[in-house]
């Protein structure tokens, strides 16, 4: 990964933050939309009312996502770069406006959410960039439910190349290690392509 592109994914601000966000949306909605529906919606009761909270939202796609297929849910997005948070807010314009979505400018380290607030939360490609990864996992089990679900989506890429140089664990074992030293259980990993998705509970 070139040092531009983990500039601007680390800190998306300005028109190439904006392009970047708009860009990664089109990537991934395909991918995150199976990720969802085969991870979560196939697993969960549907008709309960949910709180469901996208950390690093960015351009807004999971939220959207969530927002089609949980009518019912209430969705939350957090992102450190104000410049997503309204790129985020545009394209998930008709659920802020029901009152379904909220979305906020803030950071995964602290976030603005009480102790046991949300039934699932996501990272979709996102902890690469986090500069506090131990208190940002304290954070999210904080505001995690006890049993909620916690969804973590991210590059898992070729020992050798560029991207595996980039990411900030390595292999499966790192990520089982370090969500369990948290307290985390039931951790569940599965690599699909060159993505690592892992489901756990707090």
């Amino acid at each position: 990964m070139s040092n531009d592109m983990q500039t601007i994914g680390s800190n998306p601000v300005g028109l190439k933050g904006r392009f970047a966000g708009i860009i990664m949306n089109l990537i991934h909605t395909n991918q995150y939309k199976k990720i969802i529906q085969r991870h979560i919606i196939d697993k969960i009761d549907t008709t309960n009312h949910l709180s469901i909270l996208d950390v690093g939202c960015g351009g807004g796609k999971v939220i959207s996502l969530f927002f089609s297929m949980l009518e019912k849910s209430k969705i939350y997005g957090i992102d450190h770069s104000v410049d997503m948070v309204n790129l985020s807010s545009r394209v998930n314009k008709a659920g802020i406006s029901d009152g379904t979505v909220n979305i906020v400018h803030g950071n995964v380290n602290k976030l603005p959410y009480s102790d046991d607030f949300f039934d699932i939360i996501t990272a979709f490609d996102t902890i690469n960039f986090w500069n506090d990864f131990d208190n940002s996992i304290i954070e999210i089990k904080r505001v995690l439910k006890q049993n909620g679900i916690f969804l973590i989506a991210n590059g898992y890429p070729k020992e050798g190349t560029k991207w595996w140089n980039f990411v900030k664990f390595k292999n499966d074992n790192e990520y089982r290690a370090v969500l369990s030293n948290h307290g985390f259980k039931k951790i569940n990993i599965m690599i699909e392509k060159d993505t690592i998705i892992i489901l756990t509970n707090k």
